[in-house]
């Protein structure tokens, strides 16, 4: 190669090289704007974040925040991993409390933005229903060796247990337990082990919340007005529930003014003019098999009466859930007391399936402490009381029982679905704020080539 042309190839390579050069020089410097335009929309982005999780904290603080109108937090960052600021805006829209927190976040001449909305349900309905057992205040009664639920059980009170019942669902209870778990002690002379049997989850949850009662059953006296197709009684009335024929829809309720008096009214229980509940302001005697859906209650405004809840033989459903599809579903509440009648004979089950609430009251059995030893008090649906009634007695240092009934309550898993209950089943409004909606925006990153 001659000189010339050698010259000439040096002056090529050199000029190829050099333009190299230059295009990584640019692209080095577009990466690092890319990365620093990818770094300040992370920080504005995680800034919003940051907004929203410290108005949540504000509510969880004072859950009033934001409910009398709207109301704002603004926090500016001049150092660390921030140098922006967020505003937190809390308000109330359609019964939900409402947050929205926006960041705003200057890096390099632009100012980035993003937006964290969350609605928060502080004040969602649940019926009792949900819970195969629950009480208000315990009244010392004992879970002993022998007793079984299946299903949710709380109470706002604390569990006194005598032995290893077994409890195959959640349990909490907004104290604890008496004795405490695994441990025994002395209540009035006598020596109680808890050896209480916990299968899903395997350890119960203690300090909940507790759940408000109600303070009357207005709402449902009001659906038993013939206004709004309940039906209403103004004295004692005996409920004969009759399924009729094997077919579907067809169940009825015989009413008596008397045990063996005549039928006053035949409540069509597929009518679709009945809204479902039948309401006495004395007391209701029920048994029978039911066919359809029905809520029988025991309720006056007038404290001097005492409505109350008496049932008197099995009540069954025509379907059994547990057995096949089943639309049948009954609700036995009562301003007071829910009573099994002492018309067992002995060694003998009585069968109840049905959700039981006593509002002021106790769900018991009559004559608990005097009636011979009977077999299983069988119940599918749920229980609810305010104060825990005794269906039976045992011996504290045997855990034998002495008189009554042995417990066996099936929760009836249809009523987890809150669509699910019987008509104008009483519920409760939970205390917990809960996140039901999460909404974040997204800056989408534009490279530059």
């Amino acid at each position: 190669m001659s000189g010339k042309a050698a010259l000439l190839f040096v002056i090529g390579f050199s000029l190829l090289m050099g333009g190299a050069i230059l295009n990584l020089n640019h692209s080095a410097n577009k990466a690092g704007g890319n990365m620093s335009s990818y770094n300040a929309m992370t920080a504005s982005h995680n800034l919003a974040l940051a907004g929203a999780n410290v108005g949540l904290a504000k509510l969880y603080r004072d859950t009033s925040w934001g409910s009398s109108g709207s109301v704002s937090i603004t926090q500016s960052f001049d150092s660390g991993p921030f140098t922006g600021t967020f505003q937190v805006t809390a308000w109330m829209s359609g019964g939900f409390k409402m947050l929205r927190s926006v960041s705003t976040y200057p890096a390099a001449g632009t100012t980035y933005r993003d937006t964290v909305e969350v609605t928060v349900n502080s004040n969602s309905f649940n019926t009792f229903s949900l819970y195969a057992w629950m009480t208000n205040n315990e009244n010392g009664v004992f879970w002993i060796t022998g007793d079984t639920v299946w299903g949710r059980v709380h109470s706002n009170d604390n569990l006194t247990v005598s032995g290893s019942p077994v409890f195959l669902q959640k349990v909490t209870t907004a104290k604890g337990f008496i004795p405490p778990l695994g441990q025994s002690q002395k209540i009035g002379g006598t020596t109680y082990t808890n050896q209480a049997i916990f299968k899903n989850p395997p350890q119960p949850e203690t300090g909940v919340a507790p759940i408000t009662f109600p303070s009357d059953l207005s709402d449902l006296a009001a659906a038993s007005t013939p206004a709004n197709g309940g039906k209403t009684y103004a004295s004692d009335i005996w409920v004969t529930l009759d399924a009729r024929t094997s077919a579907n829809g067809d169940g009825v309720a015989l009413i008596r003014a008397t045990q063996t008096g005549p039928v006053i009214d035949t409540v069509r229980l597929g009518d679709p003019n009945f809204d479902g509940v039948i309401l006495t302001t004395g007391v209701a005697y029920v048994q029978g098999t039911l066919d359809g859906k029905l809520t029988i209650a025991s309720y006056s405004s007038s404290s001097a009466t005492k409505n109350n809840i008496v049932i008197e033989g099995d009540i069954t459903y025509e379907s059994d859930p547990r057995q096949g599809p089943s639309d049948d579903v009954l609700g036995l509440v009562a301003n007071n007391n829910v009573i099994v009648a002492d018309d067992v004979p002995a060694g003998q089950n009585r069968i109840i399936q049905a959700s039981i609430f006593a509002r002021t009251g106790s769900f018991t059995a009559d004559n608990y402490q005097s009636r011979p030893v009977e077999g299983e008090l069988q119940i599918l649906g749920s229980i609810v009381q305010n104060t825990r009634g005794a269906v039976g007695t045992f011996s504290g240092s045997t855990n034998a029982l002495k008189s009554g009934f042995h417990k066996n309550y099936m929760y009836d898993d249809r009523l987890s679905d809150l669509s699910f209950r019987p008509p104008h089943y009483v519920g409760f409004y939970s205390k917990t704020s809960a996140i039901s909606q999460w909404w974040e925006s997204y800056q989408v990153m534009k490279y530059s080539d």
